[in-house]
This record gives C-alpha cells, structure tokens and sequence, in this order.
C-alpha cells in the first residue's frame, strides 16, 4: 500500500502532516491504536480492564490485588482488555513496596492515563519518545491554573516512586499536558441494558500530527475496540496539510477561539476564523438595527452591517446576544413548544444562521423526530416543520463540514425519512398525485443515497454504523416501492415529470452496490 502522508515540520504548527500523494473524499489515511486511553479527571469510577463503569461496587484482580475490575462474571469478553500483566506486576510490586491498596487506585481513578503512560517507558521505548515529542505547550500551562489543578496527579505519581532520580515533578506535567493537548475523547463501553457509558480520552499518536483547521479535510471514526481511523472527507492534493477541526464547526468564531486558546494554547488563523462573516453563513451574526434585513458582523470594537454599512457600538448589541445565548442554557431542550419560543424570539435578534438558533433548530428536529415516529398518525404539520428545520441546517454543514460529514449524513437521513413519510401520507389522503408521490420519493432516495456515502465509512459497531445498516434496508426497500408505483402508473397510462433515465440513475450509487 502506497504511504498517504509523510510528517513535516514548520515554526507554526510544529510536526504535522502533510499528503504524500493525491487522496480522494472517502479514502482512508490511516488507523491508529491507542498509545494510552484511560479515564479524565472527572470521571467516575471505571473498571481498570475493560473501562466499563462500577456503578455500586467492584472487584480486585486477583493477582495484582490492586485494579479495580466488573464484578460479577468479569468484563465482558467483547471488549479491549487494558489492565495486561505487566501492568499488573507493577501493581502487585507497589502493593508490596509502597502499601498502594485498592482504595487508592479509586481515589485516583482521573490518573490512570498518566500512570499507564509512564509505565509505557519502560514497556515500549519507541512509542515513548514519539509521545515525548508531542506538543505540550508547557511553559504556557506553567503560568495558569491547570499546573495547579494537576497537582494531586503530580503527588500521586511521586508517592509510587516510578520516577528515576533526578526526575521532578515537571515530567509528571509533560505527560499531562501531552494528553490533555493531543488526546480524542473515545465513547467508554456501554453498562449492557442500560447504556450508560464513561467518556475516556485516548492518544493516538498518528493522529496527534493532523493540524487544525476549523474547514477540516478529514473525518475521524473510533470504533469499539477503540481504533481510530481517519478518512479524507474531502479531495486532498499532494503536499497540502492533512487537518482536523479540534473544536465544534457548529459553533461561533468567539466560542471556538475560546475552546483553542484554554485547550490547545493557540489562536486560529484559517480562512472561516478570519473571515467575519464565516464564509458567508453569518453563523455569529445578528440582524442590523438599521435596516433590518442584513446582518452585522463584529470587526474590532464595533458591529458593521454587510449590507447597510451601519456601524453599531457593542455594548448595543453584545448583552442581547448574551441573552439569547443564557436563555438557551435555561430553557427546556426536550420541549417543543419552548424550543419554538426561544426560534421565535431570538430570531428578531440574531441571523437566521447563527449558532444559537442552530442548536435550537437542530434539538427541535430531534424532538419532533421522536413525535413522529412516537405517533401512530403523525401530524402533516409535524412533518412539514420538521423537513424545514433539516433544510435549513443543511446549507450551513455543508459549507462548515464540506465532504463526508456525521452530522450532515444524519440530517439527510432524516430528511429521506420525513420525505417519504409525508409524501405516503399526502398520496393516502389523496392529496398527491402519483407522479408527484414518485417525484418526492426520488428526491428522498437522493437523500438517503448522499447519507450512505458518508455513513458506510463509519465502524459497523457505532451508533453511527448502526444507522448506515438500517438505511440499507429502507434504500433497497425505498427503491422496491418506487418501482412498483411507476410500473403502476405506466400500467395506467400515466406518466409524470421523471424521465426513465432520471429513474435509472437513482439506482445506482456512487460509492454503493446495494443490488
């Protein structure tokens, strides 16, 4: 296999990677195992092995006498065992040594990844230094709170005595910063019948390379064995960077800027950051005061309006917006009615693309998804809300997550699917005439084909992986009723706006064969 990528080094951004050779949307560009993945410091209680969680009580390996493991039966055989015997000797030694109990390792479950970390120096060398060598901004963490706050790892760690002499306290730091800059957060196994999983922050070493931009080119999957794997969302040429958008491409300039800065010690320079109306989507714009139809934009102290030029003070504007977004923490996000409220009021504030009213928009069209599907006979206002809702989230992801993109293969998921709910119900009540029935099922299989394109890519165990397979179903089951309903009509003589080639080529998938 050809390598996809080679590592460079600039002033900027460090070690990063950059393509080796041209790379097409949907290509994978590598897979990465964990160099570490364990708990945050905030999680609870986790089982040492599997990282199921000890939701009321535990057992203790029976060797080491330390880890504590899933009572019961044990950890469940399909998933990755973390606590090797290694791992275990080192437990049992410090048993011995240094009285380290059970009791212990769950006080300190948060250190549980520095500790395996440390203990990968003296398992896997190489593996060691490339993690050395990650970027840890530690200077810059020296000078804030977050040296502080890892001070109980720091004493942890001391307590073990792992550390050679003439190591200090600053090495215990490195390798927390090398995790909290570099690390993914992984979905920590499931609690079967109950769901309720710990989210872990894993470092992959091949990936902690990818640089950022807030337009990502690539698009990550962690399956349930905890492998990472990194496809190229978009067409990449030879020699441009390989990139990964570290924050969340629903949010506004100001919010992301804030994640990098606290999280990864550095400000964004890419075209969207750059750019205040972010690339044409005003995502942190509201409407102009002035006119009332264009929207304005914040450069330096002042708000401008795109289209009227009109210059607003900040202190006019910023607290609405502020109070749009504290009353987007308050209100009731599984409440339809509420979460119409809020649209409509913020909506005389804010442009109609601003992240506030898309995480409203988005909770909405969730709520009403679990209506409709919830109601024996889902109203057509329902469905004809919930597809607007989609569409006007749609334009927006396509622009801040161009290619392959989860969210974006979801919405259109649930676009096909209220698309042909609400054409069967219209063509039922004789609202909706054939043709027209044929028509809007066409147009929902072009949805639910884009979905599949994105979705295929996803790990087969996921949420994700789940829905791509049950969307196979309904698109060979979508395009069965299709062909029945124009054999019918042809059958009686009609026809309708579709040619036979148009309903040729809907059979037919890009990236699928699902004959």
């Amino acid at each position: 296999m050809s390598v996809k990528y080679k590592v460079e080094k600039s002033e900027k951004l460090g070690r990063y990677l950059v393509a080796a050779k041209d790379i097409k949307a949907g290509e994978r560009i590598l897979s990465d195992q964990p160099f570490v993945l364990g708990p945050s410091s905030d999680t609870s209680l986790v089982c040492f092995n599997c990282y199921l969680p000890l939701i009321n009580k535990f057992l203790v390996c029976k060797n080491c006498a330390v880890a504590p493991l899933c009572p019961g039966d044990g950890c469940p055989d399909e998933f990755t065992k973390y606590h090797n015997r290694q791992e275990c000797d080192v437990f049992r030694n410090l048993r011995l040594t240094k009285g380290i109990s059970p009791m212990t390792m769950v006080q300190n479950v948060g250190s549980l990844s520095v500790l395996r970390a440390l203990l990968k120096k003296e398992t896997n060398l190489l593996e060691w230094k490339l993690f050395m060598e990650l970027e840890t901004h530690l200077e810059r963490r020296r000078e804030s709170n977050v040296w502080q706050y890892y001070d109980n790892t720091v004493k942890f760690i001391q307590s073990l005595g792992l550390l050679e002499n003439g190591q200090n306290q600053d090495l215990v730091q490195k390798i927390c910063a090398a995790i909290d800059v570099n690390s993914f957060e992984v979905r920590g196994p499931p609690i079967p019948a109950i769901g309720c999983a710990e989210i872990l922050r894993g470092v992959y070493l091949q990936a902690a390379l990818l640089s950022h931009d807030c337009i990502a080119n690539t698009h990550m999957s962690i399956d349930d064995n905890n492998i990472l794997v990194c496809h190229a969302s978009v067409d990449i040429k030879k020699g441009e960077s390989i990139n990964y958008n570290y924050t969340d491409p629903l949010k506004g300039t100001i919010p992301r800027q804030q994640h990098l800065i606290v999280g990864k010690y550095f400000k964004c320079t890419c075209t969207r950051c750059t750019d205040n109306t972010e690339l044409g989507t005003f995502m942190s714009s509201a409407i102009c005061p002035g006119c009332k139809k264009g929207y304005i934009t914040k450069n330096g102290d002042l708000w401008i309006c795109f289209d009227c030029k009109k210059e607003v003070e900040s202190m006019d504007i910023e607290p609405k917006i502020k109070c749009c977004s504290d009353k987007l923490e308050v209100i009731n996000k599984k409440d339809e009615k509420e979460l119409e409220e809020y649209i409509k009021y913020v909506s005389l504030v804010l442009a109609p693309g601003h992240y506030l009213l898309l995480d409203a928009k988005q909770r909405l069209a969730g709520v009403l998804r679990d209506t409709i599907n919830r109601e024996p006979r889902p109203t057509k206002k329902l469905m004809v809300r919930k597809l607007a809702l989609c569409e006007e989230i749609l334009p927006i992801l396509e622009i801040v997550s161009p290619g392959i993109c989860r969210t974006k293969a979801i919405t259109l998921y649930e676009l096909h699917a209220t698309t042909v709910q609400l054409a069967k119900k219209l063509f039922d009540s004789r609202e909706m005439s054939g043709s027209a029935y044929v028509d809007e099922l066409l147009k929902a299989e072009k949805y639910l084909k884009r979905a599949l394109e994105m979705l295929v890519i996803e790990p087969g165990n996921s949420p994700e992986g789940e829905l791509c397979a049950k969307a196979l179903e309904e698109y060979r089951a979508l395009k069965v009723t299709i062909s029945k309903i124009v054999d019918s009509l042809h059958a009686q003589g009609k026809t309708f706006g579709m040619d036979s080639t148009a309903i040729e080529e809907t059979g037919n998938s890009t990236y699928l064969d699902v004959d």
